[in-house]
């Protein structure tokens, strides 16, 4: 007959076992990292003196407000590096400038054109059933979140719904409205013509022919990345890209090259083009898209350096400027288990990634450059 002591000691043993397995199971990253068989170093360049990288140096490590890893490439080559240009983080948002790629490949290899329709797709909702006027939203209403359905959707920030308008309040491609009902159908939309995952597709589309270093298939997963239950009732899951800092700049060189890569174009010149145009203005929302004037294919404008962006939750950062052939990127992390998911979430300076800051950085390389040209040119 088992005494209380004994039992008492039985429970704690059990509870003991227990909490170190769920400790174990909170250390599994989503996504490991392995580097790929296939990538390619980018050459490092010799234009910036050493003094003036270690003054870029101590701007990332002291006065940025929250700067973990940066890389800026010109020429297609790495000007200036700091932090762990090869770790995998998640891209957020930014994922969306990259399924416009990808669209955009899918496009030149035939397998969609944008004019089709959510109907034609078979896209709808089964427990809030589009309507006919939402059906007939277009692949590229989606691309420029104009797709006029204002349904609650995985991974929307808290502010959404302070600017959702109500549902039928205007009809596709009438008002600009940044939904992730539109990006997480994409990704639907991209398997379904394509027959192949979405990771799948961008590993034999673009990180292939790009010489990616750190991504796989295997990168693009899908639901929440954080322990917080999905509160809506959408059939459509957010999907995430897993992405290195160095990879991602080897996508921001891809548009800087007008989608040519070692003599061999992976995307059309014609559809950076078409998606790369101002579709949406954002002068009438104030201060919420600060500093970006317009909105494209799933792109970020800011007119005034005429600059391209991607921009993801938590400081993550893509800036393209295809008149100097410079790509300056910034990466955060912000968890890639559910330990280290958690821990970001705890940080209360989490949402502390001003774009000013990269912007800052941006600047100074960018008026090297420039003093650097004129140097030349007498």
């Amino acid at each position: 007959m088992m005494t209380l002591k004994n039992i008492l000691k039985k429970g704690f043993l059990t509870i003991l076992f227990l909490a170190i397995l769920f400790f174990i199971y909170s250390l599994i990253p989503r996504v490991s990292y392995s580097k790929n068989s296939y990538g390619q170093n980018l050459e490092e360049s010799k234009l910036l003196t050493n003094a003036f990288k270690e003054e870029l140096r101590g701007f990332v490590k002291d006065t940025a407000r929250r700067m973990q890893t940066v890389i800026a490439v010109h020429n297609g080559k790495v000007l200036f590096e700091e932090g762990d240009t090869k770790k995998i983080i998640n891209c957020h948002s930014a994922r969306k400038s990259i399924m416009s790629l990808l669209f955009g490949i899918a496009q030149d290899q035939g397998f969609l054109k944008l004019e089709e329709t959510l109907a034609e797709l078979g896209i709808d909702e089964s427990k809030t059933p589009l309507t006919e006027i939402e059906k007939s939203a277009t692949i590229k209403n989606l691309l420029m979140c104009t797709s006029g359905i204002f349904l609650k959707a995985e991974a929307e920030h808290d502010w959404a719904d302070d600017i959702r308008p109500k549902r039928g309040q205007y009809k596709p491609g009438e008002y600009f409205f940044y939904n992730n009902f539109d990006f997480n159908v994409l990704g639907a939309i991209l398997e379904k013509k394509t027959g192949m995952s979405i990771g799948a597709f961008m590993e034999k589309y673009l990180s292939i022919p790009l010489e990616m270093e750190d991504f796989s298939s295997k990168n693009v997963v899908y639901n929440s990345p954080w322990p917080v239950p999905n509160k809506t009732n959408s059939d459509y899951p957010v999907f995430w890209i897993y992405m290195s800092a160095r990879d991602f700049a080897k996508v921001g060189v891809l548009l800087s090259q007008n989608g040519q890569w070692n003599n061999q174009q992976i995307v059309s010149k014609k559809w950076l083009e078409e998606s790369l145009q101002p579709y949406s203005r954002l002068d009438s929302y104030e201060d919420l898209y600060n500093p970006y004037e317009a909105f494209s294919y799933s792109w970020w404008l800011e007119e005034d350096t005429k600059t391209i962006w991607a921009d993801g939750y938590g400081g993550q950062f893509l800036c393209v400027d295809k008149t100097r052939n410079l790509v300056v990127v910034q990466r955060n992390f912000t968890g890639n288990s559910l330990l280290t998911s958690g821990l970001f979430l705890m940080d209360k300076n989490r949402d502390n990634n001003p774009k000013s800051d990269l912007i800052h950085l941006y600047d100074r390389i960018k008026n090297y450059i420039d003093k650097s040209n004129l140097k030349t040119q007498e």
